[in-house]
């Protein structure tokens, strides 16, 4: 099991560092993550499920009830800002193929310097990185609950580690599946667009050690991690 405060605290400290004028999240939920944000926002989910006041300090919230997919190919979110995002969040469909296109689609909106967070990418074992929910044919060997799913979003990163190997990629032990930081963005690369159908291929027919070799690549930061991120913040990711 990861250790460490959970995500929405690493959220949380992430805005207090960077703090951005601009967010953008797939994947809003009950509301937990936008909390986070004191910051002009556009939350973007085809079924809202708010619990919490959300707005806060935010000087404008822009909600969008509507898929992901939906929502890039008819609207423009630096338009909607005002300027380029500068931190965005990503949590929603836990299929790889999704936040791919979420993470292509934003990419386009950022700063080389804008700093991206994908949710559900440090899955601690198969059975959590399991590509179907209803999937339980590795429960045994999982310390989790047998319902317990993150999906196989973590495909993702690996697909940007190989295709995109420039951009700067760190994992963040934030319970319960890590927060994965993407910065050094290129909003005029076509890359993936050229690549999807070939990378999504790639990634296909993976198994449990593909993942285990992806864990064990993936650089995660150290317990000191946000001093070092509080050092660069103002030189690098913003």
């Amino acid at each position: 099991m990861l250790d460490g405060p959970d995500y929405y605290h690493v959220l949380q400290r992430i805005h207090a560092v960077l703090a951005p004028k601009s967010y953008l999240e797939i994947g809003t939920r009950d509301g937990g993550s936008l909390r986070q944000a004191n910051c002009a926002a556009v939350a973007i989910d085809p079924r809202f499920d708010l619990r919490m006041e959300v707005i806060g300090n935010k000087p404008a919230c822009h909600f969008y009830q509507q898929t992901s997919d939906s929502f890039f190919a008819a609207r423009d979110p630096t338009a909607i800002l005002g300027r380029p995002i500068d931190f965005a969040f990503l949590d929603g469909m836990h299929l790889y193929e999704f936040l791919l296109r979420d993470f292509m689609n934003v990419e386009r909106h950022c700063r080389p310097n804008s700093v991206i967070a994908l949710h559900d990418c440090m899955p601690t074992d198969s059975h959590i990185a399991r590509r179907m929910q209803g999937d339980h044919s590795l429960a045994k060997h999982s310390e989790a609950p047998a319902d317990w799913w993150a999906g196989d979003v973590w495909k993702t990163v690996a697909i940007l580690q190989e295709f995109r190997p420039e951009l700067r990629i760190v994992g963040y032990s934030a319970p319960p599946t890590g927060l994965v930081l993407v910065t050094g963005l290129n909003p005029q690369s076509t890359v993936l667009a050229e690549m999807y159908g070939e990378a999504v291929e790639s990634m296909r027919n993976t198994g449990p050690a593909d993942h285990n070799a992806y864990m064990a690549r993936l650089e995660i930061t150290a317990p000191g991690f946000f001093d070092r991120f509080e050092d660069v913040a103002g030189r690098y990711w913003l």
